[in-house]
């Protein structure tokens, strides 16, 4: 069966496509504030000019231009590219649009496409890389303009005279529009390099793979022409190496260039070196083919691996796709699932956090085509990047509370944050900062691109309820709030507080469980009880319960007598006697600690503090507290962020 091609506009990829709902709430206003912040989060990695989008979007001219080709591509499920299903934000850089995102497109084109100026306004780019290799591919090779599938690998010595530790890659093509994908390999010796000289003509005709290597080992830069490993993690490239791409891309009915400049990305020396765990058909393991599918199960893991990327050849051929985890007990975990494979929009596909395989685990890899003579013939590549487990992490620890002489001292007022947090620095020994108020979905938003909030649908907002994005972000589980410090310590050039292993995600992205090491990074991460209770108390007080003040109680906190039953924007009620806001009350706040209870079954539970909405008065008091599973996700549960005070560099008199 011969595919439909894909035309310039078919560039960024598959979407999913929903019924317009948003019009009826009758925010256009809202609709143009929301379409900037959609294209920022979702669409400018293809569309910044240099990128491979036929066209940019970094101005409100620039939108409003192209809006009627935006949403025609966007209703037909052709924009943004993104091939895997499954839960959102399990792989880096998932570009799907949401039902509501969608939404917010249709009401945007029923309006007429306004876009009020704003002041100051311009599209935040993502930001470009130090770069510590460049490499030319592919450059000067034309393929056949009607050629619906080219293939070619080339082979470039680096020349490097000392070893390279490099985090992945980033794409600048000659054809911005041009469709191609790169897969990557890098290997000492020349014998890739001969097997190009051979060929006369640009690369040479067969596959990247060279002995037991495999191409994907090293990256694979798809539609977006970008490929990065998370934070930790990098690819060795030995002294003297030699890059082999192979590349694979189509012609669109005129002569362009498949050359692009490849970057590579530093990585730190610190950094786990992940290598190639490739399932390839009668080679890692036996196949059965039947009933037009391929199918690959591994032999049981020896040991245990951390997961970190995905590259996967299929063959263009191919229809569908799907990388299985088979663990000892029998129960399956689905990794990839491409139900409708399009190989012009197929990439490499990097998780968000790395994913622990246990010993004993068994791969299984599953490719359907349109018929069995293909089926027979096609040896489709699974390759997985993996690293050996981290050592010597940090545990969890219990930290005592803070005697009764520690003198408490607080910083004069709050200093700004990076994505809107403000902190007020505690004079603890070491002296840390903690977030002035509870994380708001607005915040939680910009940064996860999620919003699990029951409160969250406030179409009409009044004065007493505020808007919903400003309410502490709820239904929050331990996890999703320590995924939350890691992602703006890495944007601050902070190594991660929390190590994941093994994450299960619930169909909303949050995470529901995991295996997490603490390590004693000073990045963002969550107070211990003993910081949390200091900053809410002070020292050897408390407020005064259900028997005490009520009136005291009610100006700072919201609890059930008052609350109506709902969260409240944060920041509405008096600060307490610190300068902190809603330490009691709005939402339950996760701290780091193990909730020690040899009473307690079940999952690992960590301890939250100050009551929420639904609590009554007596969560005023000192010793209110309770220990909860770490992956409930209920909507009186939230946070707030901590971080240490960075210790100051020593000077030297001359």
């Amino acid at each position: 069966m011969k595919r439909p091609f894909l035309n310039a506009i078919a560039l960024c990829g598959i979407g999913c496509v929903a019924p317009s709902s948003f019009a009826e709430r009758g925010a256009v206003e809202l609709a143009e504030t929301e379409i900037r912040e959609i294209v920022e989060a979702k669409c400018i990695r293809c569309h910044a000019g240099a990128g491979p989008g036929p066209f940019q979007l970094l101005t409100d001219a620039d939108l409003t231009r192209h809006g009627r080709t935006m949403v025609r591509a966007i209703e037909s499920g052709i924009m943004p590219p993104w091939l895997p299903t499954g839960p959102r934000h399990f792989f880096r850089d998932d570009c799907r649009l949401t039902p509501e995102e969608i939404a917010v497109f249709v009401a945007w084109k029923d309006a007429g496409f306004p876009l009020k100026p704003l002041p100051s306004h311009s599209i935040k780019l993502i930001p470009d890389v130090s770069s510590i290799l460049s490499v030319d591919v592919a450059r000067g090779w034309i393929p056949n303009a009607e050629d619906p599938d080219s293939l070619r690998s080339f082979a470039i010595p680096l020349n490097n005279p000392n070893p390279l530790l490099i985090r992945g890659w980033r794409a600048v093509r000659d054809e911005p529009t041009f469709i191609a994908r790169y897969n990557l390999l890098v290997c000492e010796g020349n014998e890739g390099v001969e097997l190009d000289d051979s060929d006369p003509g640009p690369g040479y005709l067969r596959l990247g793979d060279l002995r037991a290597q495999t191409s994907g080992s090293a990256g694979a830069l798809g539609v977006d022409g970008s490929f990065e490993l998370p934070s930790g993690f990098a690819i060795q490239i030995p002294a003297n190496a030699t890059l082999v791409a192979e590349v694979r891309c189509a012609g669109r009915g005129r002569a362009e260039s498949a050359g692009a400049t490849l970057r590579a990305i530093p990585a730190n020396e610190s950094d786990r070196v992940v290598r190639e765990f490739a399932i390839v058909p009668d080679r890692s393991a036996p196949s059965t083919r039947t009933n037009q599918r391929v199918t690959v199960i591994t032999e049981p893991l020896e040991s245990s691996l951390d997961l970190v990327a995905v590259v996967i050849r299929p063959d263009v051929r191919a229809r569908s796709a799907s990388i299985r985890i088979i663990a000892e007990s029998s129960e399956e975990r689905t990794l990839v699932e491409i139900p409708l494979y399009l190989p012009l929009l197929d990439r490499g596909y990097v998780l968000s956090a790395p994913l622990t395989l246990n010993a004993g685990d068994r791969i299984q890899f599953s490719v359907g085509y349109d018929d069995d003579a293909t089926t027979r013939r096609s040896t489709p590549v699974a390759v997985l990047l993996v690293a050996e487990p981290a050592r010597g992490s940090v545990v969890a620890r219990e930290t005592p509370l803070p005697e009764s002489s520690t003198p408490a001292q607080y910083a004069n007022g709050s200093t700004p944050a990076p994505h809107g947090i403000e902190f007020i620095e505690v004079k603890t020994d070491p002296p840390m900062k903690l977030g002035k108020t509870e994380v708001t979905q607005r915040q939680f938003l910009s940064v996860l691109r999620r919003n699990p909030s029951q409160f969250a649908a406030d179409p009409k907002p009044d004065p007493t309820s505020g808007h919903s994005l400003d309410r502490p972000v709820d239904s929050i589980t331990w996890y999703d709030a320590a995924e939350f410090c890691n992602e703006i310590s890495v944007a601050e050039g902070l190594s991660p507080r929390y190590i994941f292993h093994g994450i299960h995600r619930d169909s909303g992205g949050s995470i529901a469980s995991a295996r997490v090491d603490i390590t004693a990074s000073h990045g963002y991460r969550l107070p211990s009880e003993a910081e949390w209770r200091l900053a809410a108390f002070g020292v050897g007080a408390a407020l005064p319960a259900a028997d005490g003040d009520r009136t005291q109680i009610e100006a700072i906190a919201w609890l059930a007598p008052w609350a109506a039953n709902t969260s409240h924007p944060v920041g509405t009620k008096d600060p307490n006697a610190t300068g902190f806001r809603d330490l009691i009350g709005n939402v339950w706040e996760w701290c780091e600690d193990v909730w020690n209870d040899p009473n307690a079954s079940g999952p690992p539970r960590r301890v939250v503090r100050g009551g929420a909405w639904c609590d009554g008065v007596t969560a005023a008091s000192c010793d209110f507290r309770s220990g909860i599973p770490a992956g409930t996700k209920n909507s009186p549960f939230g946070f707030r962020v901590a971080v240490d005070v960075q210790p100051t560099a020593p000077t030297f008199a001359p």
